[in-house]
């Protein structure tokens, strides 16, 4: 089954890094705040670039996937981690918008998958792109909840981003310690 790019319904109403903590690692006064709105953009970005790096999400917030049909036993989701699923919908053949069940499957959080409860079937589906939809939530739902090591890569990212990267790239390697922290949180193993 293949599932389009997630569309955020719903997206994330704070960043895990705040303007005074990206104060700190930029060695900026707490008390200045001229520069606040720009480190503002900064922080987004580096969410933005984090959770695209990793197909993670770091604070809640709800997507939407659709698919032409079902196939298999599992829905695999984009992102991680998926919190819950809010509605599996379909299109029958007659094209009438219809819930499927939640009590025929299940959520596999860790694995970040929907699985089809044993004895049930997938429903037949109208011909159409957006046969299915599947709405769900995802990330973490509190600061003290995230992984440090995402913390820590949008921190290095914002100061790349503040002396680094202003328009020209001739400095290849300050990115490899975010990098490297993208690798290990990619890592099966991590935790």
């Amino acid at each position: 089954m293949e599932l389009s790019r997630p569309t955020v319904v719903t997206g994330p109403t704070t960043e895990p890094i705040t303007v005074a903590e990206a104060k700190r690692q930029l060695f900026l006064s707490e008390s200045d705040t001229s520069q606040d709105a720009e480190l503002a953009n900064r922080i987004q970005a580096a969410r933005e670039q984090w959770e695209h790096d990793t197909d993670s999400v770091l604070f809640t917030q709800t997507l939407s996937v659709t698919s032409e049909q079902f196939g298999g036993r599992q829905i695999e989701l984009d992102s991680r981690p998926v919190t819950s699923i809010t509605s599996l919908k379909y299109y029958d053949p007659n094209d009438v918008l219809t819930t499927f069940s939640s009590s025929k499957y299940s959520l596999n959080a860790a694995d970040g998958e929907i699985e089809l409860d044993w004895a049930e079937s997938w429903p037949v589906t109208s011909i159409r792109w957006d046969a299915i939809t599947i709405t769900y939530v995802v990330g973490y739902a509190t600061a003290a909840t995230i992984p440090a090591i995402a913390k820590q890569a949008m921190l290095l990212l914002i100061a790349y981003y503040h002396y680094g990267n202003r328009g020209d790239n001739d400095r290849p390697n300050d990115l490899r310690a975010y990098e490297n922290l993208v690798r290990r949180y990619m890592r099966s193993s991590y935790p």
